[in-house]
């Protein structure tokens, strides 16, 4: 069973994804339920990600049950500040560049566009400052 949704994720992810930006448009309480749904699920699955990782390194012998909870505990609120921050700054900033435009749908693939890079660069330097603080 979990090997379907390790070689199905990305697809997974996609069509849920796909999903939640059609229900926002029709229904938009639904969709705001699901996206809040979608995200606890992404979390969750990334703190499992953490876990199993440092985990690795605990049974290796490679830190101690008190590193390897410290650390897991770090990159767990590292990827929670790297969401809140995203989220954030992303629908900021596509407010502020999607002002002027007037064409409905053009303002939203715009604002959502941009939104997603706003996120990745958020996640990449969030990764890069946390890559310092959490060592393996």
């Amino acid at each position: 069973m979990t090997t379907v949704f390790r070689n199905y994720s990305t697809l997974i992810s996609i069509v849920l994804l796909l999903a939640v930006l059609i229900f926002a448009w029709l229904f938009p309480f639904t969709g705001l339920i699901l996206g809040i749904i979608i995200l606890l699920f992404s979390l969750i699955i990334a703190s499992f990600a953490v876990a199993g990782k440092h985990r690795e390194a605990y049974l290796q012998g490679k830190v101690t049950r008190g590193v390897f909870v410290r650390n897991t505990l770090l990159e767990i609120f590292g990827i929670l500040l790297a969401m809140t921050l995203a989220g954030l700054l992303g629908r900021y900033i596509s407010q502020m560049a999607t002002e002027q435009i007037s064409n409905e749908l053009s303002k939203l693939i715009a604002g959502i566009l941009i939104g997603l890079l706003v996120g990745i660069g958020v996640g990449l330097l969030v990764k890069r400052i946390w890559g310092r603080v959490v060592k393996l």
